[in-house]
């Protein structure tokens, strides 16, 4: 399928909207382009050959690769938002060139000023703190409907974790000035925290064996190499296939050498989760032991957030019933030991104009609506909280619902202190409900972080 989609550009050699390229190579008429999008990037989106910007799918053109170390083709960038979230509403940053070329960017500046800036970007080896940073400026690429970076990337982090033998997730910025002899960064100063980090990576570079210096392979063979590696000689992948999955939430899906399915997982991060089972530390976990004895590929599915992601979990442990899965040892918390819960969760889009809202009757999904932020609640979505919630003969529940609702009650559990969700059984009545629902998407300015209205 995609080969044919890749034949069809190629012979086009244009962009082509996703609901051209269903009807002219898969025959698929899509009502509308937002289902055309959602379904051509479910087969495209992980595939490096495939570039979708500016509502047209098109070809990627050959990269600017790093054999030797260049100089001359690093930048490193430098992105933060102004309270430390992962919205853009407020947010500063730099760039700088290894030749010393510097831009600082901001909020106010004009779509034109960071369609420039990306393009020059374009062909380097990209330098950033870590995974956030590199998250910031593609979901600011998205917003503005130019082409996320997917280029060559290094996070300093990890080399100055390999380098200093420091642990990554508690390694900060300024936690390298002493080790290295620098003057530590002011953070509200963008240029600073960039040539910092220039300097950082100057430095650090030098601490590597030369043997590993050559190439950006190399190098990242080198950061992951931190213990014992892992044999990667019995799966159909390697380390490259864990480096090119997406920070995005979703569901992977685990199999063995006859295409069965042994385990399914999702996750906010889908590349740091799926990595996770492939560090030298994972290897003493019982459990992904019994997952390294039987694994042989791995797929993964991108989904809209993390709710989706938990929803399409469900669905395949259900319908697949993995093997792994279902070993009590793993889900130590037996379906009937948790009570189902009436909820409705709200999950804000990376825009902050919708929100998805989502319905747990009785800790199973019950149904899901998007309302724009900022309005009241529509009749639809009140009568339907009504019909599923307080509606007489509902109080009944359902049945052959057990592994939902077990999961449901332990990802709630594991997430409430950042999810905001209204407790419909809290609440008391259908007034009470309205009133708070009211409240939650009148908010947009506070619904992207954890509200409480309680």
């Amino acid at each position: 399928m995609k080969e044919q989609i890749l034949k069809y550009l190629q012979e086009a050699g244009k962009g082509v909207s996703a609901a051209q390229i269903l009807a002219d190579v898969l025959r698929i008429r899509s009502p509308n382009d937002h289902s055309s999008e959602s379904i051509l990037a479910g087969l495209l989106c992980q595939d490096p050959r495939f570039v979708f910007a500016a509502g047209l799918w098109r070809l990627r053109p050959p990269s600017v690769s790093v054999p030797e170390w260049d100089d001359s083709r690093i930048v490193v960038l430098h992105l933060q938002t102004a309270d430390n979230s992962a919205t853009l509403r407020h947010f500063r940053g730099a760039a700088r060139w290894a030749d010393g070329h510097l831009k600082e960017f901001a909020s106010l500046a004009s779509i034109s000023i960071f369609s420039r800036l990306r393009d020059e970007i374009e062909g380097h080896l990209l330098i950033a703190w870590s995974g956030r940073e590199l998250g910031l400026w593609n979901v600011l690429m998205r917003s503005m409907r130019l082409e996320v970076w997917r280029g060559d990337t290094l996070f300093l982090r990890n080399l100055a974790a390999r380098a200093l033998e420091r642990v990554p997730s508690k390694l900060q910025p300024e936690d390298m000035a002493p080790l290295l002899g620098l003057s530590p960064a002011d953070e509200e100063r963008p240029r600073e925290v960039v040539e910092y980090m220039s300097a950082c990576w100057r430095i650090l570079r030098q601490r590597v064996p030369a043997e590993f210096c050559r190439t950006l392979d190399s190098l990242r063979e080198w950061i992951d190499n931190r213990g014992s590696a892992v044999d990667f000689s019995h799966f159909a992948f390697g380390p490259d296939f864990l480096r090119q999955l997406p920070r995005s939430a979703g569901v992977y899906i685990m199999t063995n050498r006859e295409g069965k399915i042994i385990y399914v997982g999702k996750s906010r991060n889908l590349r740091r989760r799926v990595s996770s089972y492939f560090t030298p530390q994972a290897r003493n976990d019982p459990k992904i032991g019994r997952i390294h004895e039987r694994l042989h590929s791995i797929d993964v599915c991108t989904t809209e957030n993390e709710i989706e992601a938990l929803l399409m979990e469900m669905r395949l442990i259900k319908d697949f019933r993995p093997a792994i899965n279902l070993q009590t040892e793993i889900h130590e918390n037996m379906a009937g030991q948790t009570e189902g819960r009436n909820l409705i969760l709200f999950v804000a889009d990376e825009e902050q104009k919708r929100v998805e809202v989502y319905l747990f009757r009785n800790g199973s999904f019950a149904g899901r609506q998007s309302a724009p932020m900022g309005r009241l609640p529509s009749k639809r979505l009140q009568e339907r909280i009504r019909s599923i919630f307080f509606a007489q003969g509902r109080t009944r529940k359902r049945k052959g619902e057990t592994w939902e609702k077990e999961i449901v009650s332990r990802w709630f559990n594991a997430n409430r202190k950042r999810m905001n969700y209204l407790d419909v059984d809290e609440a008391g009545d259908l007034t009470r409900v309205q009133e708070q629902l009211t409240r939650y998407l009148c908010d947009p300015d506070k619904l992207a972080h954890k509200v409480y209205y309680r």
